[in-house]
Protein backbone atom coordinates (compact mmCIF):
# COMPACT_ATOMS: atom_id res chain seq x y z
CA UNK A 1 0.00 0.00 0.00
CA UNK A 2 1.27 3.49 -0.85
CA UNK A 3 2.12 5.25 2.41
CA UNK A 4 0.94 8.69 1.33
CA UNK A 5 -2.60 7.45 0.67
CA UNK A 6 -5.14 6.18 3.23
CA UNK A 7 -5.48 2.43 3.73
CA UNK A 8 -8.56 0.49 2.74
CA UNK A 9 -9.79 -1.90 5.36
CA UNK A 10 -11.75 -4.64 3.72
CA UNK A 11 -9.98 -5.77 0.55
CA UNK A 12 -6.41 -4.77 1.44
CA UNK A 13 -5.48 -8.38 2.20
CA UNK A 14 -5.74 -9.07 -1.54
CA UNK A 15 -2.82 -6.80 -2.43
CA UNK A 16 -0.21 -9.47 -1.78
CA UNK A 17 -2.08 -12.38 -3.33
CA UNK A 18 0.05 -14.13 -5.99
CA UNK A 19 -2.82 -14.58 -8.41
CA UNK A 20 -6.35 -13.20 -8.60
CA UNK A 21 -7.53 -16.66 -9.69
CA UNK A 22 -6.78 -17.98 -6.19
CA UNK A 23 -8.67 -15.24 -4.32
CA UNK A 24 -12.02 -16.33 -2.78
CA UNK A 25 -13.88 -13.30 -4.13
CA UNK A 26 -17.35 -14.80 -3.57
CA UNK A 27 -16.64 -15.18 0.13
CA UNK A 28 -15.30 -11.61 0.27
CA UNK A 29 -18.51 -10.09 -1.10
CA UNK A 30 -20.62 -12.35 1.11
CA UNK A 31 -18.72 -11.06 4.16
CA UNK A 32 -18.95 -7.48 2.91
CA UNK A 33 -22.77 -7.50 2.94
CA UNK A 34 -23.29 -9.75 5.97
CA UNK A 35 -24.25 -8.73 9.51
CA UNK A 36 -23.98 -10.49 12.86
CA UNK A 37 -26.97 -10.80 15.23
CA UNK A 38 -26.08 -9.51 18.71
CA UNK A 39 -29.59 -9.25 20.20
CA UNK A 40 -33.24 -9.39 19.13
CA UNK A 41 -33.66 -6.96 16.20
CA UNK A 42 -30.08 -5.74 16.64
CA UNK A 43 -27.20 -6.53 14.26
CA UNK A 44 -23.68 -5.29 13.60
CA UNK A 45 -21.47 -5.10 10.54
CA UNK A 46 -18.78 -7.74 10.00
CA UNK A 47 -16.68 -5.63 7.64
CA UNK A 48 -16.62 -2.04 6.44
CA UNK A 49 -14.92 -0.56 3.39
CA UNK A 50 -14.02 3.04 2.67
CA UNK A 51 -13.11 3.52 -1.02
CA UNK A 52 -9.99 5.50 -1.78
CA UNK A 53 -10.81 9.21 -1.69
CA UNK A 54 -14.28 8.73 -0.16
CA UNK A 55 -15.55 10.61 2.90
CA UNK A 56 -16.79 7.46 4.63
CA UNK A 57 -17.91 3.86 4.33
CA UNK A 58 -19.17 2.86 0.85
CA UNK A 59 -22.89 3.71 0.76
CA UNK A 60 -23.83 0.59 -1.17
CA UNK A 61 -22.35 -1.53 1.60
CA UNK A 62 -24.48 0.21 4.24
CA UNK A 63 -27.63 -0.29 2.11
CA UNK A 64 -26.78 -3.96 1.60
CA UNK A 65 -26.07 -4.61 5.30
CA UNK A 66 -29.27 -2.84 6.37
CA UNK A 67 -31.21 -4.98 3.87
CA UNK A 68 -29.47 -8.08 5.22
CA UNK A 69 -30.51 -7.17 8.77
CA UNK A 70 -34.12 -6.45 7.80
CA UNK A 71 -34.34 -9.70 5.80
CA UNK A 72 -33.29 -11.74 8.85
CA UNK A 73 -36.46 -10.60 10.66
CA UNK A 74 -39.06 -11.74 8.09
CA UNK A 75 -40.35 -15.21 7.22
CA UNK A 76 -38.65 -17.05 4.36
CA UNK A 77 -41.68 -16.74 2.03
CA UNK A 78 -41.33 -12.94 2.05
CA UNK A 79 -38.99 -11.27 -0.45
CA UNK A 80 -37.87 -7.66 -0.65
CA UNK A 81 -39.77 -5.63 -3.25
CA UNK A 82 -38.74 -2.08 -2.33
CA UNK A 83 -36.46 -0.04 -0.10
CA UNK A 84 -36.09 3.69 0.49
CA UNK A 85 -33.08 5.01 2.40
CA UNK A 86 -31.31 8.20 3.48
CA UNK A 87 -27.61 8.72 4.16
CA UNK A 88 -27.28 11.06 7.15
CA UNK A 89 -23.60 10.99 8.16
CA UNK A 90 -20.46 9.34 6.71
CA UNK A 91 -19.72 5.93 8.25
CA UNK A 92 -16.42 5.28 10.03
CA UNK A 93 -14.71 2.04 8.96
CA UNK A 94 -12.77 1.86 12.24
CA UNK A 95 -15.78 0.84 14.36
CA UNK A 96 -18.77 -1.47 13.62
CA UNK A 97 -22.11 -0.12 12.49
CA UNK A 98 -25.11 -1.24 14.57
CA UNK A 99 -28.33 -1.94 12.69
CA UNK A 100 -31.49 -1.57 14.77
CA UNK A 101 -34.54 -3.16 13.12
CA UNK A 102 -38.10 -2.16 13.97
CA UNK A 103 -40.84 -4.62 12.97
CA UNK A 104 -43.55 -2.22 11.75
CA UNK A 105 -46.01 -4.72 10.33
CA UNK A 106 -46.36 -8.43 9.56
CA UNK A 107 -49.35 -9.01 7.29
CA UNK A 108 -50.46 -12.00 5.23
CA UNK A 109 -48.91 -10.72 2.01
CA UNK A 110 -46.77 -7.73 3.04
CA UNK A 111 -44.27 -7.05 5.83
CA UNK A 112 -42.67 -3.72 6.69
CA UNK A 113 -39.43 -2.97 8.49
CA UNK A 114 -37.44 0.16 9.32
CA UNK A 115 -33.69 0.04 10.00
CA UNK A 116 -31.55 2.63 11.72
CA UNK A 117 -27.76 2.43 11.34
CA UNK A 118 -25.90 3.75 14.38
CA UNK A 119 -22.29 4.63 15.21
CA UNK A 120 -21.22 6.16 18.54
CA UNK A 121 -24.88 6.67 19.47
CA UNK A 122 -25.68 8.72 16.34
CA UNK A 123 -27.86 7.71 13.40
CA UNK A 124 -25.80 7.70 10.20
CA UNK A 125 -28.40 6.04 7.94
CA UNK A 126 -32.09 5.18 7.98
CA UNK A 127 -34.20 3.04 5.66
CA UNK A 128 -37.62 1.51 5.13
CA UNK A 129 -38.05 -1.97 3.62
CA UNK A 130 -41.17 -3.60 2.24
CA UNK A 131 -41.40 -7.37 1.72
CA UNK A 132 -44.12 -9.36 -0.04
CA UNK A 133 -45.11 -12.90 -0.93
CA UNK A 134 -45.59 -13.96 -4.55
CA UNK A 135 -48.98 -12.94 -5.95
CA UNK A 136 -51.43 -15.69 -6.86
CA UNK A 137 -53.47 -15.70 -10.07
CA UNK A 138 -52.96 -13.74 -13.28
CA UNK A 139 -51.15 -10.42 -12.92
CA UNK A 140 -50.36 -7.54 -15.27
CA UNK A 141 -46.85 -7.24 -16.67
CA UNK A 142 -44.89 -4.83 -18.86
CA UNK A 143 -41.32 -3.52 -18.90
CA UNK A 144 -38.95 -1.22 -20.75
CA UNK A 145 -36.59 -2.75 -23.29
CA UNK A 146 -32.96 -3.42 -22.49
CA UNK A 147 -30.59 -1.23 -24.55
CA UNK A 148 -28.41 -2.86 -27.19
CA UNK A 149 -24.79 -2.68 -25.98
CA UNK A 150 -21.52 -4.62 -26.50
CA UNK A 151 -21.29 -7.97 -24.71
CA UNK A 152 -19.32 -7.93 -21.43
CA UNK A 153 -16.74 -10.49 -22.54
CA UNK A 154 -15.27 -8.08 -25.11
CA UNK A 155 -15.07 -5.13 -22.68
CA UNK A 156 -12.15 -4.33 -20.33
CA UNK A 157 -12.80 -4.23 -16.60
CA UNK A 158 -11.89 -1.22 -14.43
CA UNK A 159 -8.49 -2.63 -13.49
CA UNK A 160 -7.54 -3.20 -17.13
CA UNK A 161 -8.65 0.34 -18.05
CA UNK A 162 -6.47 1.93 -15.40
CA UNK A 163 -3.43 -0.18 -16.29
CA UNK A 164 -3.79 0.66 -19.99
CA UNK A 165 -3.89 4.37 -19.16
CA UNK A 166 -0.99 4.41 -16.68
CA UNK A 167 1.32 2.41 -18.97
CA UNK A 168 0.43 4.25 -22.21
CA UNK A 169 3.52 5.97 -23.74
CA UNK A 170 1.62 9.16 -24.59
CA UNK A 171 0.26 9.70 -21.08
CA UNK A 172 1.93 12.40 -18.97
CA UNK A 173 0.50 12.59 -15.44
CA UNK A 174 1.77 13.81 -12.08
CA UNK A 175 3.41 11.31 -9.72
CA UNK A 176 0.59 11.91 -7.22
CA UNK A 177 -2.13 11.09 -9.76
CA UNK A 178 -0.21 8.04 -10.97
CA UNK A 179 0.06 6.85 -7.36
CA UNK A 180 -3.67 7.40 -6.88
CA UNK A 181 -4.55 5.36 -9.97
CA UNK A 182 -2.09 2.57 -9.16
CA UNK A 183 -3.56 2.32 -5.67
CA UNK A 184 -7.04 2.10 -7.19
CA UNK A 185 -5.80 -0.91 -9.16
CA UNK A 186 -4.43 -2.48 -5.99
CA UNK A 187 -7.75 -1.85 -4.28
CA UNK A 188 -9.22 -4.93 -5.91
CA UNK A 189 -12.95 -5.46 -5.67
CA UNK A 190 -14.92 -8.72 -5.58
CA UNK A 191 -17.20 -7.10 -8.18
CA UNK A 192 -16.38 -6.98 -11.89
CA UNK A 193 -17.63 -3.71 -13.47
CA UNK A 194 -17.35 -3.13 -17.24
CA UNK A 195 -18.48 0.17 -18.72
CA UNK A 196 -19.79 -0.23 -22.27
CA UNK A 197 -18.09 3.02 -23.35
CA UNK A 198 -14.43 2.32 -24.09
CA UNK A 199 -12.34 5.42 -24.85
CA UNK A 200 -8.80 5.26 -26.17
CA UNK A 201 -6.42 4.38 -23.30
CA UNK A 202 -4.78 7.81 -23.30
CA UNK A 203 -8.22 9.48 -22.90
CA UNK A 204 -9.23 7.34 -19.92
CA UNK A 205 -9.55 10.29 -17.50
CA UNK A 206 -10.95 12.86 -19.94
CA UNK A 207 -14.36 14.34 -19.18
CA UNK A 208 -17.28 12.85 -21.09
CA UNK A 209 -20.59 14.69 -21.45
CA UNK A 210 -23.56 12.33 -21.62
CA UNK A 211 -26.76 12.00 -19.59
CA UNK A 212 -26.58 8.19 -19.76
CA UNK A 213 -24.15 5.33 -19.21
CA UNK A 214 -24.38 1.53 -19.15
CA UNK A 215 -22.25 -0.86 -17.11
CA UNK A 216 -22.18 -4.65 -16.97
CA UNK A 217 -21.46 -6.11 -13.53
CA UNK A 218 -21.31 -9.38 -11.62
CA UNK A 219 -19.36 -10.92 -8.76
CA UNK A 220 -15.94 -12.42 -9.32
CA UNK A 221 -16.75 -15.99 -8.34
CA UNK A 222 -19.93 -18.00 -7.83
CA UNK A 223 -22.31 -17.31 -4.94
CA UNK A 224 -24.56 -19.76 -3.11
CA UNK A 225 -28.22 -20.13 -4.14
CA UNK A 226 -29.43 -17.93 -1.27
CA UNK A 227 -31.70 -15.44 -3.06
CA UNK A 228 -31.40 -12.89 -0.25
CA UNK A 229 -27.61 -12.86 -0.66
CA UNK A 230 -27.96 -12.03 -4.37
CA UNK A 231 -30.40 -9.21 -3.51
CA UNK A 232 -27.94 -7.73 -0.99
CA UNK A 233 -25.03 -7.97 -3.44
CA UNK A 234 -27.00 -6.11 -6.12
CA UNK A 235 -27.97 -3.48 -3.53
CA UNK A 236 -24.23 -3.12 -2.82
CA UNK A 237 -23.35 -2.78 -6.53
CA UNK A 238 -26.26 -0.44 -7.34
CA UNK A 239 -24.49 2.47 -5.59
CA UNK A 240 -21.51 2.20 -7.94
CA UNK A 241 -21.32 5.06 -10.49
CA UNK A 242 -25.01 6.04 -10.17
CA UNK A 243 -24.63 9.61 -8.86
CA UNK A 244 -21.55 9.87 -11.07
CA UNK A 245 -24.00 9.86 -13.98
CA UNK A 246 -25.12 13.34 -12.88
CA UNK A 247 -21.49 14.49 -12.98
CA UNK A 248 -21.13 12.89 -16.39
CA UNK A 249 -24.26 14.73 -17.63
CA UNK A 250 -22.43 18.00 -16.91
CA UNK A 251 -19.18 16.88 -18.54
CA UNK A 252 -17.20 17.30 -15.32
CA UNK A 253 -13.68 15.98 -14.85
CA UNK A 254 -12.50 14.68 -11.48
CA UNK A 255 -10.61 17.89 -10.71
CA UNK A 256 -13.71 20.04 -11.28
CA UNK A 257 -15.75 18.25 -8.60
CA UNK A 258 -15.55 19.63 -5.07
CA UNK A 259 -17.94 17.17 -3.44
CA UNK A 260 -20.06 14.26 -4.64
CA UNK A 261 -21.97 12.16 -2.10
CA UNK A 262 -25.21 10.17 -2.02
CA UNK A 263 -28.14 11.64 -0.09
CA UNK A 264 -30.68 8.89 -0.60
CA UNK A 265 -31.10 5.56 -2.40
CA UNK A 266 -34.26 3.72 -3.47
CA UNK A 267 -34.68 0.31 -5.11
CA UNK A 268 -37.55 -1.76 -6.48
CA UNK A 269 -37.04 -5.48 -7.02
CA UNK A 270 -39.14 -6.88 -9.87
CA UNK A 271 -37.92 -10.36 -10.81
CA UNK A 272 -35.39 -13.03 -9.73
CA UNK A 273 -31.71 -12.72 -10.71
CA UNK A 274 -28.25 -13.96 -9.83
CA UNK A 275 -25.56 -11.46 -8.89
CA UNK A 276 -22.85 -13.88 -10.07
CA UNK A 277 -24.20 -13.72 -13.65
CA UNK A 278 -23.85 -10.66 -15.88
CA UNK A 279 -26.36 -7.87 -15.20
CA UNK A 280 -26.63 -4.65 -17.24
CA UNK A 281 -26.98 -1.40 -15.31
CA UNK A 282 -28.53 1.37 -17.43
CA UNK A 283 -28.24 4.81 -15.78
CA UNK A 284 -29.63 8.23 -16.66
CA UNK A 285 -29.46 11.64 -15.01
CA UNK A 286 -32.24 14.03 -16.09
CA UNK A 287 -31.41 16.94 -13.76
CA UNK A 288 -28.81 18.75 -11.65
CA UNK A 289 -29.62 21.94 -9.76
CA UNK A 290 -28.90 23.73 -6.48
CA UNK A 291 -25.88 21.58 -5.60
CA UNK A 292 -27.68 18.28 -6.16
CA UNK A 293 -28.07 15.76 -8.97
CA UNK A 294 -30.56 12.96 -9.50
CA UNK A 295 -30.09 9.70 -11.36
CA UNK A 296 -32.25 6.71 -12.22
CA UNK A 297 -31.13 3.19 -12.99
CA UNK A 298 -32.50 0.02 -14.53
CA UNK A 299 -30.84 -3.34 -14.00
CA UNK A 300 -31.46 -6.10 -16.58
CA UNK A 301 -30.66 -9.78 -16.72
CA UNK A 302 -28.75 -10.81 -19.79
CA UNK A 303 -31.95 -12.23 -21.33
CA UNK A 304 -33.44 -8.71 -21.30
CA UNK A 305 -35.63 -9.05 -18.19
CA UNK A 306 -35.83 -5.88 -16.10
CA UNK A 307 -35.10 -7.10 -12.56
CA UNK A 308 -34.40 -3.95 -10.49
CA UNK A 309 -35.12 -0.21 -10.73
CA UNK A 310 -33.04 2.34 -8.80
CA UNK A 311 -33.24 6.06 -7.96
CA UNK A 312 -30.74 8.26 -6.16
CA UNK A 313 -30.17 11.94 -5.39
CA UNK A 314 -26.79 13.19 -4.27
CA UNK A 315 -24.73 16.27 -3.48
CA UNK A 316 -22.82 17.48 -6.54
CA UNK A 317 -20.72 20.59 -5.97
CA UNK A 318 -18.06 22.24 -8.07
CA UNK A 319 -14.59 22.67 -6.58
CA UNK A 320 -13.79 26.20 -5.32
CA UNK A 321 -11.28 26.61 -8.16
CA UNK A 322 -13.88 25.64 -10.77
CA UNK A 323 -16.47 27.96 -9.20
CA UNK A 324 -14.02 30.87 -9.43
CA UNK A 325 -13.20 30.01 -13.04
CA UNK A 326 -16.88 29.91 -14.03
CA UNK A 327 -17.66 33.09 -12.13
CA UNK A 328 -14.86 34.87 -14.00
CA UNK A 329 -16.17 33.57 -17.33
CA UNK A 330 -19.67 34.78 -16.48
CA UNK A 331 -18.42 38.29 -15.62
CA UNK A 332 -16.31 38.37 -18.79
CA UNK A 333 -19.31 37.32 -20.87
CA UNK A 334 -21.49 40.02 -19.33
CA UNK A 335 -18.86 42.68 -20.11
CA UNK A 336 -18.69 41.60 -23.75
CA UNK A 337 -22.49 41.73 -24.07
CA UNK A 338 -22.61 45.23 -22.55
CA UNK A 339 -20.19 46.49 -25.22
CA UNK A 340 -22.23 45.12 -28.12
Amino acid sequence: MHKSLPSVNVFSELHNEPSSSTVPYAKLIENAVDVEEIDVNLYKSRQLWTPLGARGVFGGQVVAQALRAATKTVKSEFNIHSLHSYFILPGNNQIPILYQVERIRDGRTYATRTVKAIQRGRSIFTAGFSFSVKEDGITLEHQSSMPVVPEPEILPNDEERVKSFVTHPDVDITPQYREYLETKVEERSPMDYRNTFVPKPEKFDKAIKSTTQTIWFKTNGALSDDITLHQCVVAYASDNALIGTASRANGLSRSQIGMMASLDHSMWFHAPFRADEWLLYEMESPRTIDGRGIAFGRIYRRDGTLVVSVAQEGILRLSPKEQRRRAAEKISGQKIKSKI
